[in-house]
């Protein structure tokens, strides 16, 4: 599939970075700012937060929040130029986390044809392989085992033809985290006492001209325990496809993942699923999805258990390129877990 395909298939992402003003363009010189605004009406829930597992029983409560970004590009010859960009996910004053956090960093070189390189922070090569699914501006995208963005990487990427390939290589980090986003929110979780010594990642793809997209990857950490002389790692991998057709959109992918305590024997193993649509119609999307993930581990008697099993449904309407509304409800499908639902107002520039 084709990027201009996709970019209108898949309505929820990037708005930000495609509305992004552009401050100086010159001489192969170019500067851009972007962002979004957002402010979230969400229903009473007494959930577990999906990330923590923490209890949550929370109220009714409008929430406000807002992210900034830059890119800059300059041309250091006919085809090799410098790029950068920053980008930064902001909370209102007493809401799920006033702090600044850092989504995006990195700096690198893009070759045109000879493929771009980064270094910083930012989504590993596995997320290519998930991105397809990910199309709702608020939940979705739960149902594998990916840890999210990532600093401390160095990142290849081209294409050529429909061919598309990524890898991404992350050098030492003294705390194992998992990145994740909630609507306009970003939540870290630290894993205590784990550090990830080193990780990579792989994905391939090809988009054929008549809508349809293949993806393939697979991602490895070599991890280690802070207080113990314990190791071990985490690997998965992931298969899917997408297509595009008359303003609707399908995507699938199935995940599986295991986790290892090489000094111990432990083993937790995991898979999951996601589907998503959706329908574009003038100014009007609609949006189905469904997630399902479930894990075990080596111990006797054990079996797969659920650990996601949600279906989203959702409706967006655009104002503008820059004003859009929208709601999504999502049904739970594991027992004594509240459905949830948010309306939200988003302004891009």
């Amino acid at each position: 599939m084709k990027k201009t395909i996709l970019a209108i298939a898949i309505p929820a992402l990037f708005a930000s970075a495609a509305n992004a003003a552009v401050v100086y363009d010159k001489d192969g010189t170019s500067f851009d700012i972007y962002g979004r605004v957002q402010a979230n009406y969400y229903g009473d829930s007494d959930n577990p937060n999906p990330l923590t597992q923490a209890d949550t029983q929370g109220d009714a409560e409008l929430i406000g929040t807002s992210r900034l970004g830059w890119s800059g590009k300059v041309a250091l010859n006919n085809t090799w130029s410098g790029i950068a960009r920053t980008e930064w996910q902001v909370a209102a004053e007493n809401s799920y986390d006033s702090k600044f956090k850092s989504r995006h960093i990195y700096a690198g070189f893009d070759g045109t044809q000879y493929g771009k390189i980064i270094f910083g922070q930012t989504d590993t090569a596995f997320y290519d392989v998930l991105e397809p699914t990910d199309i709702f501006n608020e939940w979705g995208d739960y149902g594998n085992f990916y840890d999210g963005r990532q600093e401390g990487q160095i990142i290849y990427s081209n294409t050529y033809g429909g061919f598309k390939g990524k890898v991404s290589y992350q050098t030492n980090d003294d705390e194992a985290v998992k990145v994740s986003d909630m609507g306009g929110q970003t939540v870290t979780t630290v894993f205590p006492d784990l550090k990830r010594n080193y990780g990579y990642a792989a994905a391939i793809g090809y988009d054929f001209d008549f809508g349809l997209g293949l993806n393939g990857g697979y991602a490895y950490s070599d991890l280690e325990s802070t207080t113990s002389t314990n190791t071990g790692d985490k690997s998965e991998w992931a298969l899917g496809a997408h297509y595009a057709i008359n303003g609707f959109y399908f995507a699938g992918v199935y995940t599986e993942g295991d986790l290892k305590n090489d000094t111990t024997g432990y083993k937790g193993e995991g898979r999951g699923y996601e589907l998503a649509a959706s329908y574009n119609v003038d100014a009007w999307t609609f949006l189905a999805g469904y997630n399902f993930k479930e894990g075990k581990d080596n111990s006797a008697g054990s079996s797969y258990e659920d650990m996601v099993d949600e279906t989203l449904l959702g409706v967006q309407y655009n104002f503008t390129s820059k004003l859009k509304a929208y709601t999504e409800y999502k049904i739970q499908g594991i027992d004594d877990m509240d459905d949830e639902f948010t309306v939200a107002l988003q302004y891009n520039f």
